[in-house]
């Protein structure tokens, strides 16, 4: 049976979750542990069986940030006893007890068990908040079975600003909801924005819970990854504040449109058509520059390195590169994307990246090859790749001028790839 499938032989409803998965040993995405620490001044409170919570303490202490978590252990005595509720209730009690000081922000992580059995936690969590009221208590979740229903990134994205409240929004202050990557260095949006006068406040730069709190007086949320569209819509619901989805598209006109959007929605002038013709040029002599020196070399993609794995795909076909295969799980990007795409290159080939068969994939390449991603690295078995995920705040030309820096220097130099993609959390530092 072949992993993979061609382009022209699958249509846009293509769905590869078949059912049984295979976990590669990639593991440079960001899970829950590593999201709820970035938020400054929170602490994170996970109740769980024991063998669940193995894998929270060891990401915690691999970021030597244990200072941050604790456990409370849910054992079979809590099921026999029925007291699943006074364990969750106690057992956050006396952490906050233990602890050198209080944290501005608890995220209670509740497991399956709760769920399997009832269990009545948001009574045990307005007790908690009547009880401590200088704590914003935050309800997650670490329950596997939800995950289609919930699954845990999208859903701990949209808790983390259920802390913030409806309040008097500031026309010039807006936010980046869901990034986990600072975007000064490498987004044409956030330089052009900040040099007009608008304060962006951005989780993946703040250091203060205070500032972190103010986002709630913004007036405009911009989400960049797929993700992050419940925590954008939840806050238009709940706090009333525009929000629009970006792309993270790799099609020229696209970018222009989006920024065109949210200057027109801030009421500054649009990016002046001289400007957007130097940024242009810019970015086709960069990708120019990357195509002589690669030349006929096979490229891979996959959809943890970037967000429109399809869009780049298309981007670099038409700028001459070999792309040969795409990694990824379902479509999300436009239609209008993947059949442009197919067109194109019919010929393309899509791997399930997570298919249970792909633990038996032929990881051999002839010749070499460049993989975008630790996916398309490992099942391409090269050390020649990009280690990068969620696009890491690039946006826009200058996204796309770094983009190639790295896949240029993906093609010179071999790293370790056996070793670097066994670490956890691509680019997380505890704050």
């Amino acid at each position: 049976m072949n992993e993979y499938q061609l382009i022209k032989d699958i249509t846009y409803q293509y769905d590869a979750d078949i059912g049984l998965a295979y976990s590669s040993p990639c593991r440079g995405i960001w899970n829950i542990v590593h999201i709820g620490t970035q938020v400054p001044g929170c602490h994170q409170i996970y109740v769980c069986p024991t063998s669940c919570l193995r894998g929270v303490v060891l990401t915690t202490a691999e970021m030597n940030a244990m200072d941050r978590l604790s456990t409370i252990t849910v054992g079979e005595d809590n099921i026999l006893e029925g007291n699943m509720e006074e364990t969750l209730q106690e057992g956050v009690e006396k952490v906050i007890a233990s602890l050198p000081e209080r944290p501005r922000m608890i995220m209670v992580f509740i497991s399956c068990i709760h769920h399997f059995l009832a269990a009545n936690y948001q009574r045990v969590y307005k007790v908690l908040r009547e009880e401590y009221p200088d704590i914003d208590f935050v309800d997650a979740y670490m329950d596997p079975i939800m995950r289609r229903k919930t699954p845990a990134v999208p859903s701990l994205t949209r808790q983390t600003y259920r802390v913030l409240q409806p309040a008097e929004h500031k026309p010039h202050q807006i936010n980046y909801i869901g990034n986990w990557f600072p975007t000064e260095k490498y987004s044409d949006l956030t330089l052009y924005l900040r040099d007009h006068g608008i304060d962006i406040r951005d989780l993946a730069e703040e250091t203060d819970y205070d500032r972190f709190k103010e986002m709630q007086y913004s007036s405009l949320n911009l989400t960049f990854h797929k993700y992050a569209a419940w925590a954008g819509k939840d806050m238009e619901l709940r706090l009333h504040q525009k929000w629009v989805a970006m792309h993270m598209s790799y099609d020229y006109d696209v970018i222009d449109q989006d920024m065109k959007n949210v200057c027109e929605l801030l009421k500054i002038e649009p990016v002046p058509e001289q400007i957007t013709a130097q940024k242009r040029k810019a970015a086709e002599d960069k990708i120019n520059e990357l195509k002589k020196l690669i030349g006929n070399t096979a490229v891979s993609i996959d959809y943890t390195a970037v967000d429109e794995p399809l869009s780049l795909a298309l981007y670099l076909l038409k700028h001459g590169f070999n792309v040969e295969s795409v990694f990824i799980e379902v479509f999300t990007e436009a239609e209008e994307v993947f059949n442009e795409l197919r067109a194109f290159k019919p010929e393309l080939k899509i791997y399930s990246a997570d298919n249970w068969n792909m633990r038996v994939m032929k990881r051999e390449h002839e010749g070499k090859i460049i993989g975008i991603g630790q996916k398309a690295a490992y099942y391409n078995n090269t050390d020649y790749f990009v280690d990068v995920i969620w696009t890491a705040g690039m946006y826009g030309y200058l996204g796309i001028q770094h983009l190639a820096e790295m896949i240029e220097e993906a093609y010179q130099t071999p790293k370790d790839m056996p070793a670097l993609i066994q670490h956890k959390g691509w680019g997380c530092c505890a704050k």
